[in-house]
C-alpha cells in the first residue's frame, strides 16, 4: 500500500509538470531543442591544459549563471582551441551547464568574440527562425528546468547528457510573439539588474560611511569631545553559551529560544526567532545562559565575526558570545563597530591554524569610544543606511517574484501578447 501510494503521488506530480509543459496554444509548437539551433548542440574541451595568458578564454560550468565575468575566465592554448573548434562559441550563443549547477544558463557577451567551452558546458546556437532571448527564457522556466532535472543522472554528481538535452521539447511561439515576450521579460531583467546595482552601491556607500564615522575621521558638527580609548571587556559583560546534550530529548522543545550561527547567517542584523528551542531543564543542565533583549551576538567559530542583535530573550550555543552593554556603550553602535571588523577578523582567522576566536580575544578588543550621544547619532545614520538597503532588497524580491509569475504565463501561452 505504501509503494502504491508513493507511486500515485509521483505520477500525479509528474503529470502536473507534463501538463504545464505540454499544453500550449494551437498556433504554438512543442519543438525539440535540437531543431531550434543552427549548429549541433555540443560540449567543449575535455582537457584544457594549463592556463595560457595570451590564449583563448574557455567557459566552465562554474562560470555559467547570469552575466559571464570575462576577466575571470581561464585560457587555453590556440592549438587546443583549434582542435575543439566544433565547440567554439560566439556572441549571443547560449551556454548551458550540463553538470554541477545543472540547467544554469548564460549568454555569450559581445566582449567575448572568441571563446570555447569545457566538457561540463554545452553551446546552444539558436537558429534565425527563433528569437535567442525567447529560447533563453524558456530554458530558465520552471517546467523546462523540472524536465531537465528529471532527465539528469548520476550518483556522485548529477549531469544531463547531450543526447537527452537535444530531445528536450520547448514551447515554440510564432517568431513575432517570441520577440514581444522577450522584450517584456528583458524589461523586467533590466529593472532587476538596476536594483541589484543600486543595492551594491548602497552597500559600498554604507561600508565607506562606517569606516569614516566609527574611526572619527568624519564627525558631526555638534560633537567635538575627544574620544576615549577603551577595552571592550571593561565596559561590557561577555559570556559564551552552551549546547544541552542532544541525546536528552527533555532538554529540547521548550519555550526558551536557542540561537545558533545558522540563525545569525539566516536572519542577519535582528534575531526575532530561532530554529530551535530548549527547555528549562536543558538550560539548567548546560552552560547556556539567558541573554536579555538587545544583547549583541558575536560568532567565534565557522562564520567568524558574524554579528546580530537579540530582539527576544534567548540563549546561544558555545560558538556565540553574548555581549551586554553598560551605560557608556550603545548596543547598536557596538553592533556596527563589530560588523566593521568582520573582514579583518576573517583574515586574522585565516592566518592561524583554525579560524576561531575566543572570549579572551574579544574582551581584549581596544578602540576609541565617543560619548553615548555621539554613538547614538552614528548608529542612527547607519540604521538609516541599513533601511535604504533593506527597502531595495524588498523591491528586488518583488521584481523577481513578478518576473517569475510573468514567465509562467507568457512562456506557456496562458497569457497572450498583442503583436
Amino acid at each position: 500500500w505504501v509503494y502504491k501510494s508513493n507511486w500515485l503521488s509521483w505520477k500525479q506530480k509528474w503529470l502536473g509538470i507534463w501538463r504545464s509543459w505540454v499544453m500550449v496554444p494551437s498556433d504554438w509548437k512543442q519543438t525539440p531543442l535540437s531543431e531550434l539551433t543552427k549548429e549541433k548542440i555540443s560540449y567543449g574541451i575535455v582537457q584544457a591544459g594549463p592556463h595560457v595568458s595570451n590564449g583563448v578564454p574557455y567557459i566552465k560550468s562554474s562560470n555559467v549563471g547570469g552575466e559571464i565575468d570575462v576577466k575571470s575566465l581561464q585560457k587555453t592554448s590556440q592549438e587546443i582551441h583549434y582542435k575543439y573548434r566544433r565547440s567554439a562559441v560566439h556572441p549571443n550563443d547560449i551556454i548551458f551547464s550540463l553538470r554541477g549547477n545543472i540547467a544554469r544558463t548564460s549568454i555569450v557577451p559581445y566582449s567575448l568574440p572568441e571563446a570555447n567551452l569545457t566538457q561540463g558546458t554545452a553551446r546552444i546556437s539558436v537558429n534565425d527562425t527563433n528569437d535567442m532571448k525567447f529560447i533563453f527564457f524558456q530554458l530558465a522556466s520552471t517546467p523546462i528546468i523540472n524536465r531537465i532535472n528529471a532527465l539528469s543522472k548520476g550518483s556522485t554528481f548529477k549531469e544531463i547528457s547531450l543526447e537527452e538535452l537535444r530531445k528536450v521539447k520547448l514551447p515554440e511561439a510564432p517568431i513575432e510573439e517570441q520577440r514581444k515576450i522577450s522584450q517584456i521579460l528583458s524589461t523586467w531583467d533590466k529593472a532587476i539588474s538596476t536594483t541589484e546595482s543600486l543595492i551594491a552601491n548602497s552597500q559600498q556607500q554604507k561600508k565607506s560611511l562606517m569606516q569614516q564615522l566609527l574611526t572619527g575621521k568624519k564627525r558631526f558638527a555638534e560633537f567635538d569631545r575627544e574620544w576615549e580609548k577603551v577595552r571592550l571587556g571593561d565596559i561590557t559583560e561577555i559570556n559564551s553559551g552552551g549546547t544541552p546534550k542532544s541525546s536528552v530529548t527533555e532538554y529540547y522543545g521548550g519555550n526558551i529560544s536557542w540561537v545558533s550561527i545558522a540563525d545569525m547567517t539566516k536572519h542577519g542584523k535582528w534575531i526575532f526567532k530561532t530554529g530551535k528551542n530548549i527547555s528549562q531543564l536543558g538550560l539548567e543542565n548546560s552552560s547556556a545562559r539567558l541573554y536579555p533583549v538587545n544583547t549583541v551576538l558575536y560568532a567565534m567559530y565557522a562564520s567568524i565575526g558574524e554579528c546580530s542583535i537579540a530582539k527576544i530573550e534567548l540563549t546561544s550555543s558555545q560558538a556565540i558570545l553574548g555581549i551586554r552593554v553598560g551605560e557608556s556603550l550603545n548596543h547598536l553602535y557596538l553592533y556596527y563597530f563589530l560588523s566593521s571588523l568582520k573582514d579583518k577578523i576573517k583574515l586574522l582567522g585565516q592566518q592561524g591554524t583554525q579560524a576561531n576566536l575566543n572570549a579572551g580575544m574579544v574582551k581584549d578588543f581596544k578602540f576609541k569610544l565617543p560619548t553615548i550621544e555621539e554613538q547614538q547619532k552614528i548608529a542612527s545614520v547607519l540604521t538609516t543606511a541599513d533601511k535604504e538597503i533593506e527597502n531595495l532588497q524588498q523591491k528586488l524580491t518583488y521584481l523577481k517574484q513578478e518576473k517569475k509569475a510573468l514567465m509562467q504565463q507568457l512562456l506557456t501561452g496562458k497569457r497572450r501578447v498583442m503583436i
